[in-house]
């Protein structure tokens, strides 16, 4: 009896260790530019992350360089730096296709951001997600150092964190 549960506390340990982050990193990460509430979900697995997290203010911290167009967005990417893409009149998925068009290797990376981190979802949480990423109102950060993709869906008082493995 100990044995098997020596060996299934083994395996849990293997698992958790398998995980591409950890809930507390991702929102030591975050933290500087939006003032994060509860977390409503978070899962990660060896391949994907998604996470959703209550936001306490809509506004994103001027920490994270803002892009007023997709020129000035396309070259901070290109330094390697987080991007909130402050474009108007542009939802979370207009703005991924418009960067796919301008740079496919760019693109390709914001775009397995997202779909990857879908794989780590509920069907809840996917329903959430899709409604944020085509909302006129979300806002779009990108951090193409570890390929995460953050949408702010104001209207729902919600960050949605997603990121791939690549």
């Amino acid at each position: 009896m100990i044995r098997i549960a020596v060996s299934l506390l083994s395996g849990l340990l293997v698992l958790a260790a398998c995980a591409l982050d950890k809930e507390e990193e991702v929102r030591a990460q975050i933290a500087p530019w939006v003032k994060l509430g509860e977390t409503y979900f978070f899962e990660s697995s060896s391949s994907c992350t998604a996470a959703v997290f209550y936001i306490e203010s809509p506004r994103i911290s001027s920490l994270v360089s803002r892009a007023r167009s997709m020129a000035t967005g396309m070259n901070m990417l290109s330094a390697g730096k987080p991007v909130y893409f402050d474009v108007r009149g542009k939802t979370p998925n207009a703005l991924t296709e418009e960067i796919m068009s301008r740079d496919l290797p760019q693109g390709i990376s914001v775009l397995n951001s997202g779909l990857a981190g879908a794989h780590c979802m509920t069907e809840l949480v996917k329903g959430v997600y899709y409604q944020a990423i085509m909302n006129p109102t979300s806002q779009l950060i990108f951090v193409p150092d570890g390929d995460a993709m953050i949408v702010l869906d104001r209207q729902a008082g919600a960050l949605i964190y997603v990121r791939g493995s690549g």
